[in-house]
């Protein structure tokens, strides 16, 4: 007799969660509305948003941000220092600084893309020719670092330069 009712019991408590009345669409009496699929659905699309935010600032802080640093300065070093003027040395800053200021900002299947790392390069350029000018490589490493920032806005409005351009744009 014990054993029959906690049999019941158990099949009272198992068929309460698994019975699906077909006229509510899954729902039963003890569904309620934050469990219900409606209610699911609308909660998955900010948590996709927050995880795309939350990405995107990642990659900008630990990929672009170290792949600027690297491009800024090496360029400011490759013009001061000849032992840096070898093709191996020019290759792979081009390479290892543009792929992570590519990746951390744009896409890398875009080749107008390219325009990111370029925009660095310009910049380091600009300010190696404007330093060393003024003072020579003492200003150069003293004061250069004050133009780094601009090296990192230069990629973003590079960017949006580009793709805010439209085919019908161009003539």
């Amino acid at each position: 007799m014990r054993k029959t009712k906690i049999e019941q019991r158990i099949n009272n408590a198992v068929n309460a969660f698994f019975e699906h009345d077909q006229e509510n669409f899954g729902e039963n009496s003890l569904s309620v509305a934050s469990d219900s699929a409606l209610r699911k659905e609308e909660t998955a699309a900010p948590l996709s948003e927050k995880g795309d935010r939350l990405v995107k600032i990642l990659k900008r802080v630990f990929i672009f941000f170290p792949g600027a640093l690297y491009i800024f300065f090496f360029t400011l070093s490759i013009f001061s220092f000849e032992f840096l003027q070898n093709p191996f040395t020019l290759l792979m800053v081009l390479l290892i600084g543009g792929f992570l200021t590519i990746f951390g900002l744009g896409n890398l299947k875009n080749p107008k893309h390219l325009v990111i790392p370029l925009s660095v390069i310009a910049v380091g350029c600009a300010t190696f020719a404007l330093f060393s000018t003024i003072g020579g490589l003492k200003y150069v490493f003293e004061y250069g670092i004050y133009f780094f920032p601009l090296a990192l806005i230069a990629p973003l409005l590079a960017k949006s330069l580009v793709d805010d351009k439209k085919p019908s744009d161009r003539s």
